[in-house]
């Protein structure tokens, strides 16, 4: 059995985190939890491999887009997903997203996250129909 995938999510609203990460948890994805920048930094730091970066774009000591591009500089082809509640504009209407990103508006089904990691990860889990 191949290891789970494991995603950093960087959002500091804790009911948004928490009920993203369950969410991740139950669909057998492992999760790393951030509330800030630095202490996204310190994951991407000191853990092992992180395959997906879920970032909200507002966050107490910086903005998703600016670790994006500092964590590119280091493993440039790593996913990020974004989440704003503002919607989708991350990027200025001349700049063009790396073929890495997406972006999830708020307030978003998280099933729209997990499809997001499995498209950018290259990974599919079959799902349960619901019953």
């Amino acid at each position: 059995m191949a290891a789970p995938l494991s995603v950093l999510v960087v959002e500091d609203d804790f009911l948004i985190r928490a009920c993203l990460t369950e969410f991740l948890e139950d669909s057998d994805i492992h999760v790393l939890e951030a509330e800030s920048c630095a202490e996204a930094w310190r994951h991407l730091d000191q853990s092992g491999p992180i395959h997906a970066v879920v970032t909200d774009i507002s966050l107490p000591d910086g903005n998703g887009k600016n670790l994006s591009m500092d964590l590119r500089a280091r493993w440039p082809e790593m996913p990020v997903i974004f989440t704003s509640g503002h919607g989708a504009s991350v990027y200025e209407k001349t700049e063009i997203a790396p073929p890495h990103d997406r972006i999830v508006t708020k307030p978003y089904p998280l099933s729209a996250v997990l499809d997001a990691i499995h498209e950018l990860t290259g990974t599919h889990q079959d799902r349960v129909p619901a019953q």
